[in-house]
């Protein structure tokens, strides 16, 4: 077999670079599956030390390979829209918070999001969320991503000058009532604390917050517990895993009962 003059140089073909990007793709579309299930099991604090530059990247490349494996397990699509859960964590790479120490309350309900999605993921549920691995996209983005889902939780941290201040709340419209009160349980009985408001629920016209975009578009607001107090930063520290497998299975039999 003979070379074309200047191969060394071929890189630089428009052909090749698409037959490139071509062979990229249809090798992750092969798999997909293997790798997001690699990705699942590796340690979020293993992910956190993903340099900050490459973190958008890797974003992009784990949702493209997510929806290729959800492409790969339907593949006979109709032209119904298919629901999905929406979840989001609070305030942002930009905007830590509350803070604690070394804790920021941006950083914990961010790998809080991760854990739920994984579940949902690992149950096979259609899920949209503001960002993988470190990545916590603003509240604007969150709220783009309510339209269409069968149900939109974002996840928040309390804090209060006084350290005692405690419990587990949702936030929501008096409509989604008895799924906040549902998720608020399931996250204080791992935790061991008490439930706030209305057996949990926190109508957000008597909320101190006032009106909250991202309810008033339709979601819903879990608060983890107070950053503040040091016992319950220490059982979210501890048990946070557990906790987001507890708000998944909450949200999978909510939307069954949907369908």
């Amino acid at each position: 077999m003979k070379l074309i003059e200047d191969w060394k140089q071929a890189w630089k073909l428009k052909s090749v670079q698409v037959g490139a990007i071509s062979a990229f793709f249809y090798i992750l579309i092969l798999f997909s599956e293997q790798f997001l299930g690699v990705w699942n099991i590796i340690p979020q604090d293993l992910k956190n030390y993903i340099p900050e530059q490459w973190q958008e990247y890797v974003g992009v490349f784990v949702g493209v390979a997510m929806v290729l494996a959800r492409l790969k397990k339907q593949p006979e699509l109709n032209t119904n829209i298919q629901p999905f859960i929406t979840v989001t964590a609070g305030h942002s790479n930009k905007d830590p918070g509350a803070v604690n120490g070394k804790f920021k309350e941006a950083e914990l309900v961010t790998k809080f999001r991760n854990a739920v999605a994984h579940y949902l993921s690992e149950a096979g549920v259609a899920i949209k969320t503001d960002g993988v691995g470190a990545l916590n996209q603003d509240l604007n983005a969150a709220i783009k991503l309510i339209k269409g889902s069968s149900v939109a939780v974002e996840f928040h941290m309390n804090a209060a000058a006084s350290k005692q201040a405690n419990g587990i709340e949702t936030i929501a419209l008096p409509k989604d009532k008895k799924l906040a009160q549902d998720l608020s349980k399931a996250v204080a009985d791992v935790f061991g604390s008490r439930l706030r408001g209305d057996n949990g629920w926190i109508d957000q016209s008597q909320s101190a917050r006032g009106k909250l975009g991202f309810i008033s578009n339709g979601g819903l607001i879990v608060e983890l517990g107070f950053i503040s107090n040091e016992a319950e930063l220490a059982q979210f520290n501890a048990k946070y895993w557990t906790a987001a497998k507890a708000v998944a299975m909450i949200l999978i039999k909510y939307e069954k009962a949907l369908s």
